[in-house]
């Protein structure tokens, strides 16, 4: 006899503006993990499926911080993720990124970091910053 339970959740789609509301019939065996989406209803279009497999299977975002800036004219660089990454990787990917410090001037888009956490993935300057002007 199986110990896995079947459980219907809604959640949204994010993968567009629509937002579609999401009813999916999942599986998890006796520790909580997936097994199985059984199904998924809800979704508009092709997308809200591929979705809810990936949020209840390996979730992923698009990370958001700042890293430090030495001779810029703004003391903090808004940064993001190319790309979104795994989201169990977050925590390991903040306390790579908390000791990171970029010198003056960048653009946006310049890789502030290079294949993060072996993703390849690239963590991006947000915007530009230019060097600090020095008074005479």
């Amino acid at each position: 006899m199986s110990d896995n339970v079947v459980e219907t959740l809604q959640f949204n789609c994010t993968t567009c503006p629509s937002e579609c509301l999401l009813t999916v019939e999942v599986e998890r065996d006796a520790n909580g993990a997936v097994v199985e989406v059984r199904s998924v209803t809800g979704n508009n279009c092709p997308r809200g499926d591929t979705f809810a497999h990936q949020e209840l299977t390996c979730p992923m975002r698009v990370l958001t911080t700042t890293v430090a800036v030495s001779g810029g004219d703004e003391a903090l660089l808004p940064v993001r993720t190319a790309e979104a990454i795994p989201l169990e990787l977050h925590a390991q990917a903040m306390d790579l990124i908390r000791g990171l410090v970029v010198e003056a001037p960048i653009r946006m888009g310049d890789v502030v970091l290079k294949n993060l956490l072996d993703t390849n993935i690239n963590l991006i300057a947000s915007m530009d910053i230019d060097r600090a002007q020095v008074a005479n």
